[in-house]
């Protein structure tokens, strides 16, 4: 394949004014990113003219990533790990999972991403489609990408779809994420194209698995919840009456936060108190039994065995382990 003219490469403010390039060569470019801390990288492989696959990692809250519409970007993501959540002006917010991918147009109506369990790992395709046109070809004899059908599939009224991967899909995402730094830039060629075939082959849309929407209200509500659950890990309310007081129906609330946060709430609290005792067992001297009594266990005994099953260790294991 002859190498790309400059004009060819998705141009770097896609990824916003203040994005620091930090190595840069005809075939890659890495990047720092604008973040509440200082580690949020993308490493962008220029596969083809317009095509660039970007690799995400962002240990992070929030990242200002564009501050303008780019609608003629359209963005394919797959999510390894963590969470991403995805904000429209018109007040309504959807979440990228582990094992989920989105289609999405930059149209005006995005906000800037967060990441709402601070970390964020995964892959994208981005795709200019003034490089590309609409219809993608002659780049393997015999295969050609519509891809202004993947837009009207996936894209309806300029918003972003998140849908549960198919296995097939998911298997070549897989080996896609796994190949970074490890293979040559025609094996990721061949899998972004083998990807693009794939979504160019799925159902129409109302048979997808798609993630829902929730209102911005909703996630006003459940995130000021987290805050509230991570500084009171005594507290013995129920679930019905969190949901009474923020006046959300039970589904609603429970729904809505483990859209947020990836799990249910009684997960979420168990995890937080026994990787805060990690943290007192490490830097405090307190017993075992003072330090359950602080996230909310009465009975040592129960706190050691839910701190084994979490952890992998009984607490006074931990401690030794780490002193």
């Amino acid at each position: 394949m002859q190498l790309m003219e400059n004009a060819e490469i998705v141009k770097p403010d896609v990824f916003g004014p203040k994005a620091k390039v930090m190595e840069e060569n005809e075939n890659e470019t890495k990047y720092q990113m604008q973040c509440d801390t200082p580690n949020g990288f993308m490493h962008c492989y220029h596969l083809f003219p317009g095509i660039d696959l970007a690799y995400s990692t962002f240990e992070a809250s929030s990242c200002r990533m564009r501050n303008r519409a780019m609608p003629n970007i359209l963005e394919i993501a797959y999510c390894r790990a963590g969470r991403f959540e995805c904000e429209y002006k018109h007040g309504f917010v959807t979440y990228l999972g582990e094992g989920d991918f989105a289609v999405s147009l930059l149209s005006p109506e995005r906000e800037p991403p967060e990441f709402p369990i601070g970390y964020y790992d995964g892959v994208a395709f981005i795709i200019d489609l003034d490089i590309t046109g609409l219809i993608f070809e002659n780049v393997v004899e015999g295969v050609s990408i519509n891809l202004k059908e993947l837009i009207d599939k996936f894209c309806v009224g300029h918003c972003c779809s998140v849908i549960k991967t198919p296995p097939n899909l998911h298997h070549v995402f897989q080996e896609i994420c796994e190949a970074r730094d490890t293979v040559p830039m025609g094996y990721l060629r061949l899998k972004v194209l083998e990807s693009l075939f794939l979504l160019s082959q799925m159902l129409p849309q109302e048979n997808f698995e798609t993630a829902a929407y929730y209102s911005a209200n909703q996630i006003k509500k459940v995130k000021a919840l987290k805050c509230e659950l991570a500084n009171q890990l005594d507290s013995r309310e129920t679930l019905k009456s969190i949901a009474d007081r923020y006046g959300m129906s039970l589904t609603a609330l429970k729904d809505c936060f483990k859209a947020v946060y990836g799990k249910p709430i009684h997960a979420f609290q168990r995890e937080y108190k026994m990787q805060t005792a990690t943290k007192l067992l490490v830097t405090t001297k307190l017993s075992i039994a003072e330090i359950a009594g602080m996230v909310g266990y009465e009975n040592p005994n129960k706190f050691s065995a839910a701190f084994k099953e979490i952890i992998g260790q009984s607490p006074s294991e931990y401690r030794k382990s780490r002193n």
